[in-house]
């Protein structure tokens, strides 16, 4: 009797079918086609690199000063996805503000200094991702462009500047810069799907400037200075999709 009820219960078991286990279901993708816009802000960590390149102020030729400064950044992001199952891809802008503003002066020498300022700022990028349990992994690449002042050489002090400089540095012993600048940008983030319409973001951001070259506040440029800038940025965002 008793192996009567385990071959029945046996075979009970074998007639299940597979499928009604849920852990082999395959959930449905949720849907992240169509526009979105958002708010983002975070830290930013600035590197700036000045090269006096005939040396007239720093030392020898090719003497450099580095800086870093630490800064927030905070704006507006809008974009649209497009979705192939689990992938999607899609254009995004970002509008915004960087707050990075620093005076460096050489501890081993006060008038030899440096200064970056950041302000407004764009990027264009594309986006590739891919979604797992309603959240999207993904990466992304492209251009921005951002409000920058530079200066390097000799440092007055704010408000002793000489010869029309600038920014506490002398106008004829300086190199001064005041200009939108482009660059590329990379970064990863990952995105999470709070409801249908609402989402929330954390994202890593690289820009990079690239290098240019500055003469006097007047533009002679007998005595140019090097400047390299780059970012390093951690972001949070929340973004509505319609």
């Amino acid at each position: 009797m008793k192996s009567n009820l385990i071959a029945a219960a046996l075979l009970l078991g074998l007639t299940i079918p597979v499928s009604a286990d849920p852990l082999l279901i395959d959930a449905p993708v949720a849907s992240w086609d169509g526009a979105y816009i958002g708010a983002v802000g975070g830290w930013t960590n600035s590197k700036t690199t000045g090269t006096d390149v005939t040396g007239e102020e720093w030392g020898p030729p090719g003497t450099v000063l580095d800086m870093t400064d630490v800064g927030l950044i905070g704006g507006v992001a809008a974009g649209y996805n497009f979705q192939n199952g689990n992938w999607v891809f899609g254009p995004e802008l970002e509008l915004g503000w960087i707050s990075n503003d620093k005076v460096y002066v050489d501890p081993t020498d006060d008038d030899d200094g440096l200064y970056t300022q950041y302000g407004f700022y764009g990027a264009l990028t594309g986006r590739i991702g891919y979604v797992a349990n309603n959240t999207l992994f993904y990466g992304k690449g492209g251009v921005i462009f951002a409000n920058m002042k530079n200066a390097g050489g000799e440092f007055d002090g704010i408000g002793n500047e000489d010869s029309r400089g600038k920014w506490g540095f002398d106008g004829n012993e300086a190199g001064f810069g005041d200009e939108t600048r482009t660059g590329l940008t990379v970064g990863a983030g990952m995105e999470h799907a709070l409801s249908d319409n609402w989402t929330f973001k954390t994202e890593y951001m690289f820009a990079d400037f690239g290098t240019k070259t500055y003469g006097h506040a007047d533009g002679d440029m007998s005595e140019p200075f090097n400047f390299n800038n780059h970012i390093h940025t951690v972001k949070f965002g929340l973004n509505y999709r319609f």
